[in-house]
Order: structure tokens, then C-alpha cells, then sequence
């Protein structure tokens, strides 16, 4: 498949190559039109058809005085009227001589000079027509003896300087034709190529669309046409599915094969989905950035189509892929949402969706499909909540420790306590331990709360010491990033506050913790165990490589998994099992605590196997620490671990 990210140089040489052409014919034609144009306007201002008009109604006025005159030769009584027409012809000199007529009778060779000289003879002829004339009719001849040599020049005038008898008027005429004909060839140029640069800019345009909504690397769409998908979907009111898929094991292959392969392995997702989910299912698939895509399945009608869609996903990736030259698997995690049932918006499908493939992450690196329900949003809430008010309960004293004993076997003495996180959140009631450390280190209260429990473990120990019960230490759980702290100085810190020798306080730390962090727990625990601060290796059994704990990290005290303990009476293996962990854990010098212990029966059989200590609701039930000196003093405090 070839590679989208090629395809723009491919495109900028393309426009390139025809754009500057394009643009050139368009300036130049635009250029020579507004050139062209100019020259005809030239021409055009240059014909004088007005000053000829003027010419020829001179030359009628000059007729008209020149008739009157000779009517008044006849009858004396058209005096008046020689008058008029005396008045008449004198005003249309000025016409000719000034402004516009008379800027185009100065391009006609001698016209002007012509029309001034005649405009004089008639001034010169005022005082003979008013006062000559009424007392001499022969004057009148005079008169049009002196009008007519310019009655005959201005008549030449205008015969030689009319449009259809003049050369100068033929000349421009088929100049002004010649530039039109060149204009119309200009203005198609200019057309034609306005034309191709439209359809370039509209080209252009759609291309930057595309673009803009579709991923560089899988020419796929992106997360903008995903929205707009979606958008579309909702409002046509159609039910449909969204599956959010995260890759299982990209990470490794980018890791491990350089970020190349790692494209090209998304390309191959890509390719796979195209052929095998859209094709076939008539879905759109989108890549939303990283190893994170999106399929819209369209006429959704039950569940079960959406479960099927997804599982045809997890399939369609089973098969390996070959990427150059290796071989790699690449896995799904799947969120599934369905419209309008899990929301009637884009945003909220998607983010319903996104919650759903975190759940079906937590199966990674098996393939795994969930189906949101609001009970998920539910436990997203009830987190949220739980952090937002984690802090305050923590510095409002809403926190507190109940102490469940721990049994030293032999004798059913009390050896030591174990200290028990509790919350009764007021309106959520009691919230689990677990919960609260896992809200804690998510949202980053760890060091906060830490600090909290070793203290108020040493104040208590004091409290009881006060109270006249005897020293015994507590062991707390803590959260893994706690142990990125000084745990040894904040605990040794909270015993001297409170005037408590060293040794009081012991950790527990988890099998699934302990492989989240042995590299640093392995450092850490040296320097916790030279301070008498001992560590127990709690639920051990349920995590992985259990035995190779125990070769790597420097603990006092295994305690034995609940799961175990529960099925000593019905289950001969769960016997067995536990009898070998005792007997390893006393060979490599530790103590061994039995966990969740409810009947006799188990407190016999331990005691058989020569179980060291023991603890759970057959001997007490985690306590509020006002009742552990009542009950101490009912079971005398006994060996220590």
C-alpha cells in the first residue's frame, strides 16, 4: 500500500507545474485588455460625432439668418424675427468654441481658427442689423454678402468631418473592430483561465476537506469525520453501534521493531479493517491517532449484532501479521456503545465508549469486547467523587483504623495487629480499603494518606501503652508509590513524636505489588529491615512467580492467601498446597501467617502443619481500637513474630 504521506509532494509539483501558466495567461491577458481597452477609449474620445452636430447646427443658424434677411428685404415688418435669428446664431458660437465641443473641434486641422474668424464677422455685423437695418433695407444684402463665405466653410466643415464621408472616421473604426476582436480573444483567455482557477481553488479546497478529515498515515478518516459521522447518525434518529478499539501489543512492537514498523503495522490494521470490516459490514472505520480506531456500525437493531461486530474484529486481528519480514500479533481491546440506548450525542457515545474499552483493557493482552452499561459511568462517578473528597476526609478526620489481632498459634496469644483503613462516607457508607488506596494512588493522595496511617498507627500505640497494654507492633498496608518515599524516616519520625521505640511499625506489601515495583522494593527493604522495621509478604499464592519472590526480596514473615485457607476442609490440594507453602516458608527462615481463618477446623489443621500465626473472624473481627484493650486482656498478649 503506498504511503499517503508521498502523495502531497506528488500534488504540489502537479499544481506547480500547471498553476504558474495559468496565472501567467490570466495577468498577461488581463494586461493587454486593460491596455486594449485604453487605446479604444483613446480612439473613441478622439471622434468628434458631437462637434460635427454642433457644425451642422451653426451651419443652420447661419441658413436661417441668412433667410430671414431675405424675407425682410420684402416685407419690413419680419424685423423682429432677423433680430431673433441674429441673437440665435451669435449664441451657438460660444457652443462651438467652449468645452467639450470644443476640445474635439481643436483635433480638426484649422476648425477652431476658422469658426473664431466667422464669430467676429458676426459681432462686427451687430450695429448694421439693429441700428442699420431699420432704416436701411439694402443693408441686408450686405450682410449676407458677409455671412456667406462662412456659412460655405462651415457647411465644408461638417461635409468633411461627418462620420460615414471621413477617412479618420473609416481609420479609427477598424481600429476600434481590430481591438475588439483582440479583447474578445483577451477576455476568453481571461475566462477561460478564471475558470481553471476556480475549478483549482474548489480542487484545492476539497483536497484540504479531505485532509482535514483524514489520517495521514492509513489514509483513513480521522477524529473530525468521526464527529461528523456521528453527528449526522444521531440526527437522522437511526439506531446504530460505536466500537473504540485499542491495539493490544502495538506498544511492543514499536518498542522492540523501531517506530517504521510500528506504521506499517497500523497501515496493516488499517488495510485488514477496511477489507474484512467495512466491506463486508458496510461500517466506517476510523483512525482517532496512536493504535486507537473507531467503527461505526450502521441498522443496529439487538444487541447481539453489536457483540458479533466486535467479535468479528477480535477475529479479523487474530491472524498474524507479517511486517517486514516479521511476525507479529496484534490483539483488541473493544468499547462498545449503541445509540440512542448509551447516549444521543456524539460525545457522549464516544466517551461512553472510551469507558467501556477501559474495562475490556483491564483483560489485556487477551482480546476482550465490553458493552457499556451506566453502571460503569456509575463506578467512574463514585471514583471521581471519592477523589475530589479523599483530601478533605483525610484532614476533616473522616478516616479511621480498626485493628484486627494477629493469633500466635501455639498458645492463641495476640502477637501483633494489623492496622485496617475504613471510610464511612456519608453518603456512600463504608468504602472498602482497596478502593481507597487504588483511588489514592490514582489521583495522587498516596503520600498524604501514608503519612496520615503511620501516624495515627504510632498515636494509638502510644494510647494503648498509656492504657497499660503492652508494646505489640502493627503491620500496615501501604500503597505502592508510597514506596518511592523515605518510608524508613516517616515511620521512625511518627515512633519518636510520639516516644515509641523502633520496630513497632512493620509493612505489608502485596504479591501483585511487589511485581509492580521489585526493583525498588529489593533496595528499600534492606534499609527497612536494619531499622527493626519488618516486612510480610501478604496474599502470597495469587500473584505470578511466587517462588522467585521469595529468592528476591528480603522479607521476615510469608502470610498465606485467604483463597487457600477457605478450602482446607473441602479441597485436599488447597491441604496440600498450604502445608508445602508452611514447610518452604520455614526452610528459608520465615514466618508464616495463615489469612482468613473462620472455623476450627482450619486452626487445628494449621496448628498440625505448624503454622507460626494466624488471623480472621474466628479469632475477632477487625476492631475499633477503644475495644483492643478488652480484648487483649482476655487473651494475654503471647510470642511475637
Amino acid at each position: 500500500m503506498m504511503r499517503q504521506d508521498t502523495f502531497p509532494k506528488n500534488v504540489s509539483s502537479w499544481k506547480t507545474f500547471w498553476l504558474i501558466p495559468i496565472v501567467l495567461i490570466f495577468f498577461i491577458s488581463a494586461l493587454v485588455s486593460l491596455i486594449q481597452l485604453k487605446q479604444s477609449i483613446t480612439i473613441l474620445d478622439a471622434r468628434h460625432g458631437t462637434s460635427v452636430w454642433t457644425l451642422f447646427q451653426l451651419r443652420s443658424e447661419m441658413r436661417r439668418f441668412i433667410d430671414t434677411l431675405t424675407i425682410y428685404e420684402s416685407n419690413p415688418s419680419t424685423l423682429e424675427d432677423v433680430h431673433h435669428r441674429y441673437d440665435l446664431l451669435w449664441s451657438r458660437f460660444p457652443v462651438a468654441l467652449k468645452g467639450v465641443d470644443s476640445h474635439q473641434l481643436s483635433k480638426i486641422d484649422g476648425a477652431l481658427d476658422q469658426i473664431k474668424t466667422a464669430f467676429s464677422e458676426v459681432k462686427s455685423l451687430e450695429s448694421l442689423v439693429f441700428e442699420g437695418l431699420p432704416t436701411n433695407q439694402k443693408l441686408a444684402l450686405d450682410i449676407k454678402a458677409k455671412i456667406y463665405p462662412h456659412l460655405e466653410m462651415v457647411e465644408k466643415l461638417s461635409l468633411d468631418n461627418y462620420h460615414y464621408n471621413n477617412a479618420f472616421y473609416n481609420r479609427s473604426d477598424r481600429e476600434v473592430a481590430e481591438m475588439l476582436e483582440q479583447l474578445i480573444w483577451l477576455m476568453f483567455g481571461l475566462i477561460s483561465t478564471g475558470c481553471l482557477l476556480l475549478l483549482m481553488v474548489l480542487r484545492e479546497n476539497k483536497v484540504n476537506l479531505y485532509q482535514a478529515e483524514h489520517d495521514n498515515l492509513t489514509d483513513m478518516p480521522n477524529r473530525a469525520f468521526l464527529r461528523r459521522v456521528l453527528s449526522d447518525r444521531c440526527a437522522s434518529g437511526l439506531p446504530f453501534a460505536l466500537h473504540l478499539i485499542d491495539l493490544n501489543g502495538f506498544k511492543d512492537i514499536n518498542d522492540t521493531l523501531g517506530h517504521h514498523t510500528g506504521d506499517l503495522a497500523l497501515q496493516a490494521v488499517a488495510s485488514r479493517l477496511r477489507e474484512k470490516i467495512d466491506e463486508e459490514f458496510n461500517c466506517i472505520t476510523c483512525r482517532l491517532g496512536g493504535d486507537e480506531f473507531a467503527i461505526v456500525q450502521p441498522n443496529v437493531d439487538n444487541e447481539h449484532q453489536v457483540t458479533h461486530l466486535a467479535l468479528t474484529i477480535i477475529n479479523a486481528l487474530e491472524e498474524d501479521f507479517i511486517i517486514d519480514i516479521h511476525q507479529c500479533q496484534i490483539g483488541a481491546s473493544i468499547g462498545s456503545t449503541i445509540y440512542p440506548n448509551h447516549g444521543r450525542d456524539g460525545s457522549s457515545l464516544l466517551s461512553h465508549a472510551d469507558i467501556a474499552m477501559y474495562q475490556a483493557k483491564n483483560n489485556s493482552p487477551e482480546s476482550s469486547q465490553k458493552l457499556f452499561s451506566f453502571k460503569m459511568l456509575e463506578k467512574i462517578n463514585r471514583k471521581s467523587q471519592l477523589q475530589r473528597e479523599l483530601r478533605g476526609a483525610i484532614q476533616k478526620g473522616e478516616l479511621h483504623l480498626e485493628y484486627q489481632p494477629i493469633i500466635f498459634l501455639a498458645d492463641g496469644t495476640v502477637s501483633s495487629f494489623e492496622a485496617l483503613l475504613r471510610w464511612n462516607h456519608p453518603i456512600l457508607n463504608s468504602i472498602p480499603p482497596m478502593e481507597i488506596v487504588e483511588v489514592a494512588e490514582h489521583y495522587g493522595v498516596t503520600k498524604e494518606l501514608g503519612v496520615w496511617l503511620i501516624q495515627e498507627v504510632a498515636k494509638q500505640i502510644k494510647t494503648w501503652a498509656a492504657q497499660g497494654l503492652q508494646l505489640l507492633p502493627v503491620s500496615i498496608n501501604i500503597s505502592p508509590s508510597m514506596y518511592q518515599q523515605d518510608l524508613v524516616s516517616m515511620i521512625n519520625s511518627a515512633l519518636e513524636e510520639n516516644q515509641l521505640p523502633k520496630g513497632l511499625i512493620w509493612i505489608e506489601i502485596t504479591e501483585d505489588t511487589s511485581i509492580q515495583i521489585i526493583h525498588k522494593v529489593q533496595k528499600l527493604l534492606p534499609s527497612l529491615s536494619a531499622e527493626g522495621i519488618r516486612v510480610s509478604l501478604d496474599d502470597f499464592g495469587t500473584g505470578l512467580s511466587s517462588l522467585s519472590h521469595l529468592q528476591q526480596l528480603p522479607i521476615q514473615t510469608l502470610k498465606i492467601d485467604r483463597s487457600f485457607i477457605s478450602r482446607l476442609q473441602q479441597n485436599e490440594t488447597s491441604r496440600a498446597l498450604v502445608k508445602h507453602i508452611i514447610d518452604i516458608g520455614h526452610d528459608l527462615g520465615l514466618n508464616v501467617v495463615a489469612e482468613g481463618i473462620e472455623e476450627a477446623y482450619s486452626d487445628e489443621l494449621l496448628k498440625q502443619y505448624q503454622c507460626d500465626y494466624a488471623q480472621g473472624y474466628y479469632y475477632s473481627r477487625p476492631m475499633r481500637p477503644e475495644l483492643i484493650c478488652d480484648f487483649c486482656n482476655s487473651t494475654t498478649p503471647g510470642k511475637q513474630i
